[in-house]
Order: structure tokens, then sequence, then C-alpha cells
């Protein structure tokens, strides 16, 4: 067949190739990891080139989600006293909102309207709801009965108050006639016409078949049985499975089996696959882009997955399979036309087709009985005489005015009232912080620790520094610039430990200290993985099982009753029954790079000393860290183990990619400790005395318990300082418990420090606990700055605290790797928060009550659901969803120089994803990014709020509390 070739006129525009379409249409899929290597990100990460606010409402219309709290939740708050009616004062003041034209002569301004609206919200029915207030229950010419009693006395003064709300109502009613207008409303895709059509909903037929196919192809070992043939790529899988004899046992899939058994013998690729499809299916290429969006939007969860194994093969739990998104839109766009077509001949009869089924269409509403209830209800509020909106020019300005401002633009309104709160109360209190600091001024630290610089740290760091007054803190991102594949002893394969956008080029292990105890271990554990295997398989075979279930049944309840009603216990006894006598040895990380190092490798064994000094300079000068000023520096990492939580990695550490950072707290303490190293960084100029001790440790933020590596190493001079700062470690760990229980609804109040480090282990290992910790979610707060601008600052477990010296930094030039490394990790965490909250449905995972893991990918409702994606309400339930508040202690020409030289930070900033305040250091003075530029910042409270201590403060109440100083140092 000869090919024409056309040239290119000048005008002729190339449509987007079939790749371009799916590829744009993945970007609106979730960017979630498999549940091991869960990480945080911004849940809009498509819309991050928008500002935040109309990202949320663009969002919400092609998802079909909500991006702010509902108007219900924003009048309770202004009950409560969560938004103050200064909020809403100032907030409708500025920007948009602060035109003073009038909406009619003798009437209100826009500005005056609007927050008289914000100062009533009401519920507005809809729907059969409205239609009975109007006929049954005569709402069209009632008072209502939130009136003021000036207002009401007002209109019972006219005399006929029914005949005049009644004329109020026919004004409005009429002025919101319009003309009856013919328009599409109902999308390209065949589910959604074939739905108007005729009722018929054939994803309700497609998606329980695609969610089974792609749970099978995705699965990590789950499964007695392995899809066969999924080596060949997921289309190919299919083809070969549901082309089998006897075709597919569906029976809307009539005559499928037979096309894929011609597909997979002629040998189409996906991208022919899906040109047929849509050409069967009948799709203009003006209609392609949003059908395949529609399509991969349809069941996006396992759409996402899908692309995220395709794109990120290493984030698999054990294996990954050869994915593709344009397979996974190929089988999709299959079954959609099979079904299809059966719906069709259900419907219109045998030998009808889609071209006999017409393009369905809907008149769009005569009136808009909704919006006149709210004008309605709104005149009645007003203080306005009624006879005024009798007029039809007023009527229809008054009907204008509350539909600009409808529920949506009220919200965002809101949602900057809200926030405006949130921002006093923080930018009050840190208004108040001493304006001169001075190391001088400080005692000699007995240690120093690096903390990462996780928001639940916040709460540890200053209980640390209440039982050890001469302890000296630091916050610092929790892989400590160790960007490792790691290995651990009982590891089948390495895994990054580094923020995702980092690919690891080093490679650590940790190995037994004694090779021989090393053979032995591996040699014993094996043994016990080959039991447990055998076991697990034989439980689910019909022989093995029935004689598993009839011999061990009995004693396999104990454990679970066990776990049940005595987890601490249950914990115990199973631990020491999973160790079978096998003791894990001794071990050591293999830091340092062979001799023979391969610089060209794409993973290298270990670091060159080069390498590892690099890594501890950059730290200790970014975080200002005087190695000389103490004996010990421990380095903590962090991480969450809990029992019966999907989403575990959701609590470990952000900074080493959901995994848990001892590893590369350990292996930064170990290249600190490294005499080649110290000699490097003494000729660079810094001077790590022989006195000085780096120790690693762990933190577990679910059962707060605290661990440390290698104490065996530490020379016999720091052995003391050590033992104390065991002790003070265990004592603020109960102290943070201590904290922690407050927000338990299941912890008493008034509770003992012991009891609350014995609840918060329980909650650790409880099999029925769907609350393990609440991870970040009070996180709100991002300071980066001095520990001095914040020590004795009460910030409620809700900052990430950031170390950063502004005056060995003259020039910013560590300021802008910091922002641009702190920046995007916490506005991940807090956006996806923040989404999970306000939308739990749409953009989180909703509640864990029915969620069942799939093929250790993810998680579904029940036995089969679209893969649930975001944060579970059990982990934000608790959320105060406000865009994250980073105070950087840096002047504004600075800060200015640094977004103007990295367009990432410039367009978080610029377009409002996080909230961004300057700090001077030498003025103290405040100033907030607003449209465009810094503002400085005026402090509303000229009084510094004090509490005795942490607990004299929470003591007693479970919510977010606002900032307080737990001492009244002397204020500048």
């Amino acid at each position: 067949m000869k090919v024409e070739v056309r040239e290119k006129s000048e005008n002729f525009i190339e449509a987007p190739s079939l790749d371009d379409l799916v590829s744009d249409a993945a970007e609106l899929l979730p960017q979630q990891a498999p549940l091991h290597a869960f990480v945080h990100h911004n849940t809009l990460h498509h819309f991050e080139h928008l500002p935040f606010e109309e990202a949320a409402i663009a969002a919400s219309k092609i998802l079909g989600t909500e991006g702010f709290q509902s108007e219900a939740a924003f009048r309770s708050h202004i009950e409560s006293g969560r938004i103050l009616d200064r909020d809403l004062v100032e907030t409708v003041r500025d920007g948009e909102h602060a035109r003073e034209e009038t909406i009619f002569e003798g009437g209100p301004t826009v500005r005056e309207f609007r927050l008289f609206r914000l100062q009533h919200l009401f519920e507005i029915p809809t729907g059969a709801s409205l239609r009975w207030q109007l006929e049954e229950g005569g709402a069209a010419s009632k008072l209502r009965s939130d009136l003021s009693t000036e207002r009401r006395n007002q209109i019972l003064a006219l005399g006929s108050e029914d005949e005049e709300l009644a004329q109020i109502w026919g004004a409005l009613e009429r002025v919101a006639e319009v003309e009856v207008k013919v328009g599409t409303c109902v999308g390209p895709r065949w589910r959604d016409r074939l739905y108007a059509a005729f009722g018929s909903d054939t994803d309700c037929e497609v998606h329980p078949c695609l969610i089974r196919l792609s749970a099978a192809f995705l699965d990590q070992g789950v499964a007695y049985w392995a899809m066969p043939d999924r080596d060949r790529g997921f289309l190919s899988a299919v083809r070969r499975l549901y082309g089998l004899r006897f075709g597919p046992p569906f029976p809307w899939a009539d005559g499928l089996g037979l096309k894929l058994r011609e597909q997979e013998s002629e040998g189409w690729s996906a991208e022919e696959t899906v040109e047929w499809a849509l050409d069967e299916m009948q799709v203009s290429d003006l209609d392609r882009a949003e059908v395949i969006r529609s399509t991969l939007l349809s069941l996006r969860g396992w759409a996402g997955m899908m692309r995220e194994i395709e794109l990120h093969p290493d984030r698999a739990p054990v294996e990954a399979p050869p994915a593709s998104l344009m397979d996974y839109l190929a089988v999709q766009l299959c079954l959609d036309l099979f079904a299809a077509r059966a719906a069709v001949r259900e419907h219109l009869g045998n030998g009808k087709t889609l071209s006999d089924v017409s393009r369905p269409v809907s008149p769009r509403a005569k009136q808009n009985l909704a919006l006149v209830y709210e004008a309605y209800a709104l005149a009645q509020l007003s203080d306005l005489p009624l006879e005024t909106f009798q007029s039809r020019d007023v009527a229809k300005l008054w009907m204008q005015a509350v539909s600009d401002f409808d529920s949506i633009e009220r919200r965002r309104v809101l949602h900057r009232a809200y926030e405006r709160r949130h921002r006093v109360e923080v930018l009050d209190a840190i208004a108040k912080a001493p304006l001169k600091i001075s190391r001088l001024d400080s005692p000699v630290p007995l240690f120093q620790t690096i903390f990462c610089i996780d928001d639940r740290e916040e709460s540890l760091r200053r209980h640390l520094e209440q039982v050890q007054p001469d302890v000296e803190t630091f916050g610092y991102a929790g892989f400590f610039g160790v960007a490792m594949d790691y290995q651990g002893l009982d590891d089948v394969r390495s895994k990054p430990l580094c923020p995702v956008v980092i690919k690891p080029q080093h490679l650590v292990r940790e190995v037994a200290e004694a090779p021989g105890d090393a053979k032995g271990y591996s040699r014993a554990m094996k043994r016990k993985a080959f039991a447990q295997h055998a076991s697990s398989v034989g439980a689910r075979t019909l022989v093995r099982g029935g004689l598993i279930s009839s011999l061990l049944g009995p004693l396999l309840i104990m454990p679970l009753v066990g776990h049940a009603l005595f987890p601490r216990i249950a914990r115990r006894i199973g631990e020491w029954f999973d160790k079978g006598g096998i003791e894990r040895p001794a071990t050591r990380l293999v830091i340092e790079a062979p001799p023979d190092l391969d610089v060209e490798e794409a993973i290298r064994a270990g670091y060159s000393v080069e390498e590892m000094a690099d890594i501890v300079e950059s730290a200790l000068r970014t975080m200002s860290l005087d190695p000389a000023a103490s004996s010990l520096v421990i380095v903590v990492g962090h991480g969450s183990s809990s029992l019966n939580n999907p989403h575990e990695a959701a609590h470990d550490c952000g900074a080493t990619g959901g995994g848990r950072g001892g590893p590369n707290a350990r292996a930064f303490a170990g290249m600190a400790n490294h005499s080649a190293v110290r000699e490097l960084l003494a000729s660079r100029g810094m001077t790590i005395p022989k006195t000085t001790w780096f120790l690693g440790a762990y933190h577990n933020t679910c059962d707060d318990g605290v661990t440390f590596y290698d104490e065996d190493l530490a020379p016999e001079q720091v052995m003391e300082t050590i033992g104390v700062a065991k002790r003070r470690f265990r004592a603020a760990c109960e102290m943070d418990a201590h904290e922690r229980c407050r927000r338990f609804e299941t912890a008493p109040l008034k509770v003992s420090r012991k009891r609350a480090l014995a609840d918060v282990q329980e909650h650790a290992v409880d099999l029925a606990q769907p609350r393990p910790e609440y991870g970040h979610a009070t996180n709100a707060v991002c300071i980066v700055g001095r520990r001095d601008l914040t020590r004795d600052l009460f910030l409620d477990r809700r900052a990430f605290l950031v170390s950063y010296d502004p005056t060995s930094d003259p020039k910013g030039e560590l300021l802008a790797p910091l922002l641009l490394s702190v920046g995007p990790v916490g506005a991940g965490i807090n956006l996806e928060y923040y989404f999970s909250f306000v939308d739990p449905s749409g953009y989180g995972s909703g509640t864990k009550l029915p969620h069942n893991i799939s093929g250790l990918v993810g998680v579904m409702d029940g036995h089969a659901s679209d893969l649930r994606t975001g944060l579970p309400w059990q982990m934000v339930e608790i959320h105060e969803p406000v865009r994250l508040l980073t105070i950087v202690e840096a002047g504004v020409p600075i800060l200015e120089k640094v977004l103007a030289e990295h367009a990432a930070l410039r367009g978080l900033v610029g377009n409002g994803w996080i909230q961004f305040v300057s700090r001077d250091p030498e003025s103290g003075s405040l100033a907030v990014f607003e449209r465009g530029g810094f503002r400085p910042y005026v402090p509303e409270s000229v009084e510094r709020g004090v509490a005795q201590d942490s607990v004299s403060y929470y003591g007693g109440r479970r919510g977010h509390l606002p900032p307080v100083w737990l001492k009244d140092a002397e204020v500048a």
C-alpha cells in the first residue's frame, strides 16, 4: 500500500500523538508509591503552575472533589472562635473583595455585602428538600427563625408580612427566569452517554473485572496462583487469559475472547489496540483527549499504581512486573467497548450498534430556585427595607451579587480567614522572641543532639531541653545528607534511604561483626523463613489447609485473643517465639568504599573519604554546629512501627523516602568519627576534637522508644556522658508520650507519665488500634532559623524545625539549597494532609475500617474497589487544614534573591502553596509574602503569652493550642 506524504503548511497544527495524550492524562493520576514506600507529596502536583486556590477549584471541577472545607465546618469555626469577626473583616477588605461600588443605589457596597454574607452562613436546601420547604413548609412567605428581634419587629410592623414576603419572593423568582437552552450535558465517554440514555452503567460491569486483572498483575506474591504470562506485560497477559477457548465468563463480553485472540496472533501493539478501540467507539479527534483522561480517571487508583510501577519499578515491594499505562488503557478500552455494545443490544435489540444511539442532551434548568431561596433569605436578614426588593432592577442586581459570591467563593474567603487566625497566633508569638541571640549567653552543652526536622520531634526536643537545660538541639533533614541504598542484615535487597527526588549512588550494607556469626544467623533465618512460607502456603490449600485448621486452629486463636485483650504481653511473647532461639549478631555498617573504587558504577559500595567529609562538613556548616562545644553529639533518626497499620510507611521519615532514618543516623555518626575524614576536615578549617564522639540513634515515634547504635565503639571518656544522655532521653520520651496522649480520645486526660508511655506502647502493638499514632496530623508551621528563636516556645508538635544560622551565611549561599530541600518536602507533607482532610473520600482513602491490602501495593475498600490513595481519616481527623506557614530567619533582600534565582521555590511561594514569612535577624521584624511581594507584619497582640511549663499549658485539653512562651525570658 502506497502511503501519501503530505507536506505541512505553515498553518498546519499537528494533532498530539497518542503517547502525548496518555502522558498528559497520567499527570492527573495519583503519584503514590506502593504502601511500603509511601512518601507524602502534593496531591495536586499537576496543578502547581496555578495559584493554590485556583488549583484547588480547577482540580475539583475535573476530579469531582472539594478544595476547601464545607460551609458548615466554617460556620462551626466561627461559632467556636477559631475564626474571629476581625479575621472576616480583614480578609474581605483584602484583594478582589475590597470593591467599594454599591450593588444598587442605596444598597451595600460589594465589600459590605460579602462581609454580611459571611456573617450569615446558613444551609441552602436543594432538590426535593427545597421543593418540600416551598410547597409544604411555606418558606416563600414565612419569616426566618434566625432573624434578630429588631429585624423581626421591623418586618412585623409592616402589617401583612406574609403578603410582603411573597411579593419579595415573586420579584426574585421572576428575575431568575432564564431562556431554555438545549446543551450537551454528557461527556464523550460511552459509559456516560449510555447512562444518560438508558440508566445503564457499564462501569459496573467493567470495573470489577479490571480491578481483578490489575490486582493479579501487580500482585507481589500474596496470591497463591500468580497471573500467567504477566512477564509479557499486562495487555498480552489479559489477551492470553481471556482469549482462551471459552473466553471471559461474562455475558456482556460476547466476542471479546475472539477479538483478543486475533489481536495476539497478529501482534497488535498497545497503541494499535487503543487506536482501534477509539475508532470502534466513534471517538473524534477532538474528543480523544477527554475520553482517554476520563477513562483513566474512572479507576485512577489502579491506573496510577500501574503508572508508578512503570516509571519506578525499583519501588515494587518484591519484584516489578512490566507495567505499562498504555497496556492498561488498551485493556480498559476493549472492555468498555464490548460492555457498551452489550448495553446497546440489551436496550435497543439485537443487531443494533453504537451508531444507533443518539447523543443524549438535556435542557438547562429554567430557574435556579436554590439561588432564589438564598437571595430571599438574605433579603430578610439584611437591614434594608423589604419593599426595596420589589423593584425588578434591584432584585436583579441583588440576585447577581448573591450569584457572584457563590459557595466556592465564600469558602475560598473563609479559608483565608481560617488561615489568618492561625498565622496571627504564630507570628505574634515569634515577634516576642529574643532579639539578640548569642552563643556566648548559653551554657556549655553537656551533649548536642541532631534530630530530623520532623514536627513530631519538636516536642521531644522541647522536653529534652527541659530535663537537661544544658543540651543543645539541632534540626536537619532526617537522611542527614547520607543518600544511600541500604541493605540491612535481614533485608533481601537494598532500598533507597533518601528523598525521592535523589537517586542514590552508594550502597551501604549492615554486616555481622564476626563472619562466623553471619553464616549461622543466615542459615537459621532461612530455616525459619522456609517454615513460615510452607505454613502460609499450606493454609491456602485444600488438604493442608484443612489439617492446619483442625489441628492448630484452637492454638492459633490464642495469639489473636492475646493481641486483642493484652497487646503488650502478647507482643513480648510473640517476639520470643519469633526469635526461636536465633540471636541476632552484633553488626557494623560498611560505610567506606574499598580501595579499588569504581567511580563509573551506577551504585558503588560505600563512600570515599572525600565524599564522607563533604557530607559531614555540609551538615555541620548548615546547622552551625560546633563539634568542639561538647564531647558527645547524638544523631537521631526516626521512624514508626505498629502492628496493624497498612500506612505505616506514611509515619516513617519523609526525608528517607518513607524509610526509617536510623541507618542514616548511624552512617553519619560513623563518617564523623572516621579519623581520615576528620583529618581532611581539619585541612578545610573544620576541626573535630579527638575528645568529641558522634553516636547514632533511632527514635520510634509510635512507641517513643530510643535505640542507640555502636555504643561499644565509644571511647571510655565519653561513656559517662552517654549514660546521662540515655537517662535524659528516657525521661524526655515519657514526657513526650504524656503530651501525645492528650490527643487520643481513648486515653484519660489525667494520666501519669509512666502510664502514658505504656499507653503509646500499647497503641503500637494493638491489633485493633486504627490510630497507632497521628503522624503529621498537626503539622502547620516550618521554622528555618536558630534554635534560640524558638527555644522555650510551646509549638504543640506542629512545627518543622530546621537549624540555620543567618549570621554565618551573610550572602545566603547555604540558605538556597536548604530551602530547596525543606520547602518541597514540608509542602508535600502539609498538602497531602490538607487535601485528605478537606475531602476524605475524593483525595483521601476514607476510613480504615473496610480497608484490605491488595497485593502489598495498596488498599481497597472491601474485596474489590479502586485503590484508595491519600491518607485514611484516622490519620487526619485532628488535622487543621492550613497551608504550611514557613518562617525563615533571613532578611527580605536575601529571600528575594533566593526566590529570583530558583524557579521551583519561586513557584511554591509565588503561587501560594506555602505561606512564606521573613524574620529579619537584625531587627526581628516580620514580613509576609503576599500578592507578589513581602509586606511588613504588624502584630495584633502586644502581650506575651506565658505558661509555667508544657504540662501546665496543655494539661486537660485535647484540641490545638496557640504558641506560648514557657518562661518569661527578656523580650527585646
